[in-house]
């Protein structure tokens, strides 16, 4: 494989102009992370990321649990010292033993309530910890009252909504990943919704509340509809089919300045795979663009389309493997590359630029474009060995990425 350093054909995004001085590499936001995910922005500008923990002391398997996910604040993220800050923290966390592949929680985003956050993970009260069956799916919404005084709200049960409509017809199974706040109306608030991408159920849910039931001592009710669902396939028992198609597995979210949403899906963890899909607000596939690996993050600015691939590239795998059961294209490098491409563009040419086991994307008001990385990994790390594949994998973090050596993925592969 050859690497190749091209200039990027037609407007530039705004971060690969860097003008006369471009950075040399990226720059560490945050780190000291623990299996950082979702990125998302709030009402200023502060970063919010979802930290998956690193799992716990209750152990059954290779799965440990414990009350160690969180949501992270970055203030000011595009200055030399940006301000880190816990929004809420001990949420159920399930992660291999030494604390990495967490699984959840994997989602969060601000609402149009000044203080207040909502985020995907893990009910404890759904789970069976003795033998971790249940996934217990649901969305929490935390935040700060005026006095001062933190709360923290399981809010919508997404298992019970798979249990109840299992949109795609196969295994009851609720593991959200991302979640999107849609605010309908600029002026009102709160007036909005949620989308939350669900990787065990194949869809993407609509969380609606009706505000007009909240209390002082209660929220909203709310509704639970299936926005988006993929076809699952499966085998006469219900379970998976690992040699039928690839799956789409939504595990990322963003949305345009004109409402539109942008899905990310796993594609099965097969290389070139998985796919982006854009939908207007209601729900109306717009435009997909395929062939990316492993999708675990997306954002967009005014012209171009940022795509996470937490595996890319790599070999080809057998169906039902992982990219854990397999060896790199490079033995001891750390795999993920974020691709960038103009989204108006009809075949646009796609670049990349090698970041490692990326995760969520969100872009910054002045052309920053910002990453969680290692996102896999516990603020300490992975350790090389014979059960990590990729060698030492560093802490988990966030940064400002710099595209100024993006590689065109075609002259890559020459």
């Amino acid at each position: 494989m050859v690497t190749a350093v091209v200039v990027l054909a037609g407007p530039l995004p705004a971060a690969l102009a860097h003008g006369d001085d471009p950075p040399a590499g990226p720059r560490v936001v945050a780190d000291g992370l623990d299996n950082p995910r979702q990125l998302n922005r709030d009402q200023d500008g502060a970063l919010v990321v979802a930290e998956a923990g690193r799992g716990g002391t209750e152990c059954v398997g290779a799965r440990c649990a414990g009350p160690s996910g969180a949501v992270t604040l970055i203030e000011n993220p595009g200055r030399d010292t940006p301000t880190v800050s816990t929004v809420v923290e001990g949420l159920l966390s399930v992660a291999a033993p030494d604390g990495s592949f967490a699984e959840a929680p994997a989602g969060a985003d601000a609402t149009d309530v000044a203080g207040q956050y909502i985020m995907t993970g893990y009910d404890p009260e759904r789970i069976d910890l003795s033998v971790f069956e249940a996934r217990g799916g649901a969305m929490f919404v935390a935040g700060t009252e005026e006095n001062g005084e933190k709360y923290l709200v399981s809010y919508a049960d997404l298992q019970a909504a798979e249990e109840e409509l299992n949109p795609d017809g196969a295994q009851v199974d609720s593991n959200p990943y991302a979640i999107l706040y849609v605010d309908e109306d600029d002026e009102v608030s709160p007036d909005g919704y949620a989308l939350v991408a669900d990787a065990g159920a194949n869809t993407v849910w609509k969380v609606e509340p009706d505000f007009a039931t909240a209390t002082e001592d209660s929220p909203p009710e709310y509704e639970i509809t299936a926005w988006a669902t993929w076809p699952t396939t499966v085998l006469p028992d219900g379970t998976d089919d690992p040699e039928g198609p690839a799956e789409f597995v939504p595990t990322s979210l963003t949305a345009d300045r004109h409402g539109n949403v942008y899905v990310g899906g796993l594609g099965s963890v097969r290389p070139g795979e998985a796919s982006v899909v854009q939908f207007s607000a209601d729900g109306t596939e717009l435009q997909r663009w395929d062939g990316f690996t492993a999708v675990t993050g997306v954002a967009v600015d005014r012209g171009h389309l940022y795509v996470s691939q937490l595996f890319g590239p790599t070999p080809p795998m057998p169906p039902g493997k992982t990219p854990a059961d397999e060896a790199p294209s490079t033995p001891g490098k750390v795999p993920g590359q974020v691709v960038v491409l103009h989204r108006h563009h009809e075949d646009a040419a796609r670049y990349a630029i090698d970041v490692p086991l990326p995760a969520g994307l969100a872009t910054g008001r002045h052309g920053e474009v910002y990453a969680s990385v290692n996102s896999v990994a516990t603020a300490e790390g992975i350790a090389a060995g014979p059960q990590n594949p990729f060698g030492a994998v560093g802490g988990g973090a966030v940064w400002e990425l710099d595209f100024s050596d993006a590689y065109r993925l075609e002259d890559a592969e020459e």
